[in-house]
């Protein structure tokens, strides 16, 4: 008996910290953009996010107005793709998961 409440127990903590690893790593578009500092060229004003370098590069709080694919805006920030002529700057260096989760993010 002390047995099964023991398995029972330690079941029941598992899948707790399992379900809080997964929340915790859940990351928002806006924590994307943050930690890949794509603040440091990108502002994004309607969210105030302000870029390190203002008025050098494009405000992206109308990124969702354009009519722009998902697929062509990943590739841009991948730099397989041009937009308007040219290459983006930077790689984006996040996962698969996180440019998702970036793009959708910022076509909102």
């Amino acid at each position: 008996m002390k047995t099964s409440k023991l398995f029972l127990t330690l079941g029941i903590a598992g899948l707790l910290s399992v379900s809080l690893i997964t929340s915790a790593e859940e990351k928002t578009g806006k924590d994307i953009f943050v930690n890949n500092k794509c603040n440091m060229c990108h502002s994004i004003n309607s969210l105030s996010i302000e870029s390190k370098m203002p008025n050098k590069y494009p405000d992206l709080s109308e990124v969702g107005k354009l009519d722009l694919k998902t697929a062509d805006i990943k590739k841009y920030l991948m730099k397989e793709g041009e937009l308007n002529g040219k290459k983006h700057a930077i790689k984006f260096k996040g996962d698969a998961a996180e440019l998702d989760t970036l793009v959708n993010w910022l076509q909102t």
